[in-house]
């Protein structure tokens, strides 16, 4: 499984990744960056701020 990486290190191809911000007690989300407007979205198409680490979104058990 993938290790947490710096936010600055995630890929900017509109590929869905995992984030979270550090010292927040908020759960993981799913956004993914949008080459157009050039910020993160959420999967609501709504600006997402604030994201400090990110990994690939690991396979489900079994596959």
């Amino acid at each position: 499984m993938s290790e947490w990486q710096p936010i600055a290190s995630a890929p900017k191809d509109g590929t869905e990744i995992l984030v979270c911000k550090a010292g927040s007690e908020e759960l993981a989300e799913l956004i993914s960056w949008n080459q157009v407007l050039l910020r993160w979205l959420d999967r609501n198409a709504e600006p997402y701020f604030g994201a400090t680490h990110w990994m690939a979104i690991p396979p489900f058990p079994g596959h």
